[in-house]
């Protein structure tokens, strides 16, 4: 795709306009050069508009097809102003446009609205898959794109959640079926068809959407909110310029992290919009700045784009003492826009987060079950272990870039997947598959086995019959850092039998005691016998090594804190990649990502490696208020090695170029960082990192 402006666009603000036709007083202290100027003190670059708010209204002059605000200043464009303002300071403007709600489209239109099995209408949520679409949404966003000048267009809310029992869902569903009703529940047996059905509908109106705009504004970049997230992972289609998510609040760190991990590889410029809000939406409060910084370091260490979202008030203004901590907070993402520039993610460990993960989970859903990939992220993250994220596509063009592949129980493996996978490991690649892994055919049935079967040397031959069971480590190589006794995974098993002489067993799974009455001793059991069977397995092909764990390791590490998990994992890791890229000690776990750069100058430039260091420090609270932090602990004492082919240049600790002590020995820069307080970055000069390229 042709690069645009939003790669470039680091710092962005965004401000919810939300504003229902009872507003009175709207827009009183509205005054559009005094807000762009404002916006261009608090180091931005970019800004919302707001085109169609949460409630239905907009609140702008020209077109024929818009429902303006009843309370808006009369022959006040807002838009026009803003925009106008905006451009005049060389800042852009990204149209905000609200899909799913509309006060007054539920008054006049009430044959759009979402409805209940029982045909009761959903409040104001209004059914895009209705008429609405052609004969009122796309027009209205047509006329939009041609009357004003916005730089960009985000769409809240294009992405399938419910059933809806509207008529228009009815005979929709009815004619791509054959005539099935729209089923009632999960139980229904056409619930996956339907589901399938409607997930595709929505990439229909996506796609209107982007073809409807581009018509008129080739130029615009589209987004769309929270679409080709993690929890409804798809391919991202030509006509999206830019991926976006207003990140759960709940830890905005985390998050910002897991979601920058799995769009970092698409091709796309991508915005973790965190929020300045305490809790959410709505709330009036403020983080401190230094709680802001910590949550767009994450993004910055993906090479991701910042945009930090709060709430205007009903006559268009922020307080001051917000606004200062938003200045605060951009000031840091622009001190740290010169590691960000042309900066491309390095592969290391990749992990398939599959697209057809929403029908093969063991249930259809709109958005998938995350325990195991956020399990995933978390344990990676907690190992300082470099890992992405990529469906199956993104890795097929990549494959051979990785040095090793995590198959988190993804039951659907595509054929062109499988073919490649025994090559890739016997070239020198490190496969992880886990549980159910590749057990689903090509119309998503349980075909009884695995398709990898030949590759990781082991035969399904059941599932264990019980919510958890345990892991008891038997090779001394898997045990550094966890304790010596067999460790509780609540999760799936799996009952695999090795069917092959050089596979090697490392754990054995043992089963959980029951009573006399069949039931567990108290809310879990204790150890029970050995299963029969292995809990992990290795087996060396050719320069590579094939790894089967049984159990649903990743997520049962998320949703029961099961640590020496944790520590199983990485060694396993270690032990069949002894020379990884980069290697971190310190006396706190940090997040590493690598990216690599080039630096033109006037004899050519060079490129460098950059090892960007985040200090997640920070409470964790489990009471129903969300993270935020008021001191980030520093970690002080880092030793970061980088594995390179020659000498470096010289080496810095960016943002501020300072110059480290550091040695090279035999192939390895060892580099000693004094402090990461939020953010830092080991950058590598003139320095090409040992990537691995398998040879297929």
């Amino acid at each position: 795709m042709a690069r645009s402006w939003y790669e470039t666009s680091c710092r962005k603000l965004f401000f919810d306009f939300h504003s229902p036709g009872t507003a009175a007083g709207l827009a009183a202290a509205f005054d559009a050069e005094r807000w762009a100027k404002r916006v261009q003190q608090a180091n931005a670059q970019a800004v919302s508009v707001f085109t169609k708010c949460g409630f239905g209204y907009s609140f702008y002059q020209k077109g024929r097809i818009r429902y303006q605000h009843p309370h808006l200043p009369k022959g006040l464009d807002m838009l026009e102003e803003q925009v106008t303002a905006l451009h005049k300071r060389g800042l852009r403007a990204i149209g905000y446009y609200h899909t799913f709600n509309s006060e007054p489209i539920a008054r006049d239109h009430p044959d759009w609205i979402e409805r209940d099995a029982e045909g009761k209408p959903r409040g104001i949520s209004i059914c895009l898959l209705s008429p609405l679409a052609t004969q009122w949404m796309l027009p209205h966003i047509e006329e939009i794109v041609t009357n004003y000048d916005v730089d960009s267009m985000f769409f809240d809310g294009t992405y399938a959640h419910s059933p809806c029992f509207c008529e228009a869902c009815r005979k929709r569903f009815a004619d791509a079926s054959g005539g099935l009703p729209i089923p009632g529940d999960k139980k229904d047996p056409t619930w996956a068809r339907f589901v399938a059905w409607k997930l595709q509908a929505f990439r229909e109106l996506r796609q209107a959407i982007c073809d409807t705009i581009h018509r008129r504004r080739p130029d615009i970049v589209v987004s769309l909110n929270w679409v080709y997230a993690p929890r409804m992972p798809e391919i991202v289609p030509d006509g999206v310029g830019a991926l976006v998510a207003d990140i759960p609040p709940e830890d905005q760190v985390f998050n910002g992290s897991y979601f920058s991990a799995h769009w970092a590889m698409l091709n796309r410029p991508f915005d973790i919009m965190n929020s300045a809000f305490l809790q959410w939406w709505g709330d009036w409060g403020c983080k401190p700045a230094v709680a802001m910084q910590q949550e767009v370091a994450t993004a910055i260490a993906h090479g991701g784009l910042t945009w930090i979202g709060y709430q205007m008030r009903q006559d268009f203004d922020v307080a001051p003492a917000v606004m200062a901590e938003l200045t605060k907070t951009l000031a840091f993402v622009r001190e740290r826009e010169p590691v960000l520039a042309g900066a491309e993610p390095v592969p290391c460990v990749a992990v398939l987060h599959s697209t057809s993960a929403n029908l093969t989970g063991g249930e259809a859903a709109f958005h998938i079950d995350e325990a195991t990939a956020r399990g995933a992220h978390r344990l990676l993250t907690e190992g300082m272990i470099p890992h992405h994220f990529l469906n199956e596509k993104a890795l097929m063009e990549r494959l051979s870039e990785f040095r090793a592949v995590i198959l988190p129980d993804q039951r659907y493996l595509p054929p062109d997947l499988v073919t490649a996978l025994p090559d890739w490991v016997k070239a020198g690649g490190v496969l992880i598959a886990t549980a159910l892994t590749g057990t689903l055919d090509d119309t998503y049935r349980d075909s009884g086995g695995f398709v990898l079967q030949d590759l990781l040397g082991v035969r399904r031959e059941g599932v264990y019959d019980q919510p958890h069971a345990y892991i008891e480590v038997t090779d001394p190589r898997l045990k550094a850092g966890t304790l010596d006794m067999p460790h509780l995974a609540e999760a799936k098993f799996v009952l695999a039998r090795p069917i092959a002489d050089d596979v090697r067993s490392l754990a054995r799974l043992r089963t959980i005691y029951l009573r006399s009455d069949g039931k567990f001793l108290l809310r879990w059991s204790p150890v029970g016998e050995d299963s029969g069977y292995p809990a992990i397995t290795l087996r060396r092909v050719g320069k590579g090594w094939a790894a089967y764990l049984a159990g649903q390791v990743f997520r049962a590490y998320q949703t029961k804190n099961q640590w020496n998990l944790k520590h199983i994992v990485a060694n396993l890791l270690r032990m069949t990649m002894p020379d990884p890229l980069v290697t971190v000690e310190a006396p706190a776990w940090l997040e590493v990502t690598v990216m690599r750069q080039r630096i033109e100058g006037t004899r050519g430039g060079h490129d460098r490696l950059l090892v960007h260091l985040v200090n997640q420090h920070g409470d964790h609270p489990v009471d129903g208020n969300y993270r935020c932090v008021e001191q980030i602990q520093p970690v002080q004492n880092v030793k970061v090695r980088v594995r390179c082919l020659q000498r470096p240049a010289r080496v810095t600790l960016e943002p501020d170029g300072a110059r480290p002590t550091w040695k090279f020995a035999k192939g390895v820069v060892t580099v000693n960082v004094p402090e990461v307080a939020i953010h830092r970055v080991v950058a590598l000069h003139a320095c090409a990192g040992r990537a691995h390229r398998t040879r297929r």
